[in-house]
């Protein structure tokens, strides 16, 4: 076992967070429950909460989009095993939901959305990938690879800052963001470039405590012999580990290359930006990438707990 597995599994079962994993049909998720509860975790069943539903309903029915619908639509809608879970979360009766093995992400992130609501400091719901090396001693969280198809410079700064946050809880190691693109400091021209480099100049006024650089191609970013020739004043080094993608297409393309031909394990896609922890997993997903995953969900209840 790698050191952030074994980090994120001992802070996980530490909080003592209530999870919920509501596609219950699904056998990946039922190993999981079982691995988990054996492990330590509290996994809740949310079919256990069906005598809370007049409770859940009286909150649902004052949500914007369930404006004018009736009592039978309200609780036709709470027949969702995902929509539950989410009220429940939303009610303090769960601390993190974790779904997607049978459901498609637009449908989870829209339920997250709709239900848990984007918390304001974020304005956009955003995603990262957490990707470990093979030999489990280096991490870098890649962004956004799931979410956000054309990011402007507020979004990638937003996202800059929220990936940075999580980078820190996953790994208790010092964040070193660079905003990549096809271009490092001025090698070339472009308006793509030029929307990252308004981008890394808002991240900067709003996160100026957080060591970041920008534009910057990935050899740059990463290595520090190569960023002493093409980026020799950078602040972080070539020392990066939370990579910012300028779209979603680069983003995703980065971190399947780094886990299919670097050998790198990726978890996610990990959601951001939302007002309690839920977590998409992907269709294809494995058992323990369902453990580690809900492992993640976990640590975050208290990074949570004064939202």
């Amino acid at each position: 076992m790698n050191k952030y597995r074994e980090r994120i599994l001992r802070m996980g079962k530490e909080t003592g967070a209530r999870l919920v994993l509501p596609e219950i049909n699904d056998n990946r998720n039922q190993d999981a429950r079982q691995e988990l509860v054996s492990m330590g975790f509290q996994v809740l069943n949310h079919e256990d909460f069906e005598e809370k539903i007049e409770f859940y309903l009286d909150y649902i029915q004052q949500q914007p989009f369930t404006a004018n619908w009736p009592e039978e639509n309200l609780r036709e809608y709470l027949k969702d095993p995902l929509h539950f879970a989410m009220v429940m979360e939303v009610c303090d009766d769960a601390d993190g939901v974790i779904a997607g093995a049978e459901t498609a992400s637009n449908e989870v992130i829209r339920t997250a959305i709709r239900i848990v609501g984007i918390h304001a400091a974020s304005s956009w719901v955003s995603s990262i990938f957490f990707l470990i090396s093979p030999q489990g001693d280096r991490a870098y969280t890649f962004a956004d690879c799931a979410v956000i198809p054309e990011p402007d410079s507020k979004q990638l700064a937003v996202i800059g800052g929220d990936s940075a946050e999580f980078h820190h809880l996953l790994t208790g190691e010092e964040a070193r963001v660079a905003f990549l693109s096809f271009s490092t400091k001025g090698s070339a021209t472009h308006y793509r470039i030029d929307r990252v480099r308004e981008g890394v100049e808002i991240f900067g006024r709003r996160y100026p405590h957080i060591p970041h650089d920008g534009e910057l191609q990935i050899d740059a970013a990463i290595i520090p012999e190569i960023s002493q020739m093409k980026a020799p004043e950078s602040p972080i080094a070539g020392k990066a580990n939370v990579l910012i993608s300028p779209n979603l297409e680069a983003g995703n393309i980065a971190y399947k290359i780094a886990q299919h031909m670097g050998g790198y394990s990726a978890w996610g896609p990990l959601l951001q930006g939302l007002n309690k922890p839920v977590h998409d997993l992907s269709r294809g997903c494995s058992v323990d990438d369902i453990i580690n995953v809900a492992a993640i969900t976990a640590m975050q209840k208290n990074a949570y707990a004064n939202v």
